[in-house]
């Protein structure tokens, strides 16, 4: 599986490890995304999937062998 993330104008794509959270993902890769809580709570790690689907990083698992995260979308939403 393979995750592309989008952050501040740069995209990075990465290898997904099974059980890995999207947000998991991008901190192993050093991408720096927002986040607070890591719980679900706060609501800092939202992003935007490529179809549109509005997702809290920190809780969600890759679900399909391409996915793209978008978290400039996101922060200007």
């Amino acid at each position: 599986m393979k995750v592309k993330f989008i952050w501040h104008g740069k995209e990075t794509t990465v290898e997904a490890e099974e059980g890995r959270t999207f947000l998991d993902l991008a901190l192993m890769a050093e991408i720096s995304p927002p986040y607070s809580c890591t719980e679900g709570h706060c609501g800092t790690c939202e992003a935007i999937t490529e179809t549109g689907e509005t997702i809290r990083t920190c809780q969600t698992l890759p679900k399909s062998d391409f996915q793209v995260i978008d978290y400039d979308k996101a922060q200007h939403s």
